[in-house]
């Protein structure tokens, strides 16, 4: 289901009075559309891992597609609506709620849990976490680390990245405390209405506030998946 996601920029009349000159007024208008963008990207970013029920306003986001109860529907199917010759869900949402610590042990079981299939892509190729959980997973790993000196002097330690058995680990300040996830990323993507791809609304008088202007960047889109299984998520880490 396509939804419309916007940001909102607004000059007040006592801001033009501030910045008197064409320069001036360029630079005004510039610094809200810039601020508009960033809102529109914050949203986008805040929303993506959204639970089922969220604002219409807002993605479908990957807690709603790694929700497990069965009658909740994600992509207007639910898991029921689904089922092979052999029983299994092709539409099956997957999340562990297991309370325990995040370790390499536990991604490798995530990344597991989210195996589709042998063979190319059949595998999650990112894993995504919170940036607390993420120096843990660090922390874990520097202990394995062999030290290298450089010029025979000065020792080399910490990672600038991590690939943990083909798959990359990467932090998200946007995460919910507490997750991980597994992404197949060839099986998601974005869909984007052709005709709302970050449009720019005219500049409008707002309504009873005299002088003050306000337009919207706005844009109709909304996450996919077309292999549900192919992700999976763990709440209750630490």
């Amino acid at each position: 289901m396509i939804t419309t996601l916007y940001g909102n920029a607004t000059i007040f009349r006592i801001d033009t009075l501030a910045n008197s000159g064409k320069y001036a007024e360029i630079e005004l208008m510039t610094s809200r559309l810039e601020g508009a963008q960033l809102g529109l990207a914050m949203l986008l970013a805040g929303s993506f891992y959204d639970e089922p029920g969220g604002s219409a306003n807002r993605l479908t986001g990957m807690r709603a597609c790694c929700h497990e109860t069965t009658t909740t529907a994600y992509g207007n199917i639910q898991e029921g609506d689904l089922v092979s010759e052999d029983g299994t869900k092709p539409w099956e949402g997957k999340r562990d709620t297991t309370v325990e610590g995040i370790s390499t042990t536990v991604v490798r079981d995530l990344a597991t849990g989210a195996h589709v299939r042998d063979g190319a892509n059949g595998d999650p190729d990112m894993i995504v976490t919170t940036r607390t959980l993420y120096n843990v997973l660090l922390a874990e790993l520097m202990l394995l680390q062999r030290f290298t000196t450089q010029g025979g002097k000065t020792a080399q330690a910490g990672f600038t990245g991590i690939e943990f058995e083909g798959k990359e680990i990467a932090p998200d300040d946007y995460m919910p405390s507490g997750y991980g996830f597994a992404f197949n990323t060839k099986y998601m993507g974005f869909a984007v209405h052709k005709d709302g791809n970050f449009l720019r609304e005219p500049w409008a008088k707002i309504p009873d506030s005299a002088g003050d202007t306000s337009m919207k960047i706005y844009v109709d889109l909304n996450l996919i998946v077309n292999n549900r299984k192919a992700h999976k998520a763990h709440s209750n880490l630490s």
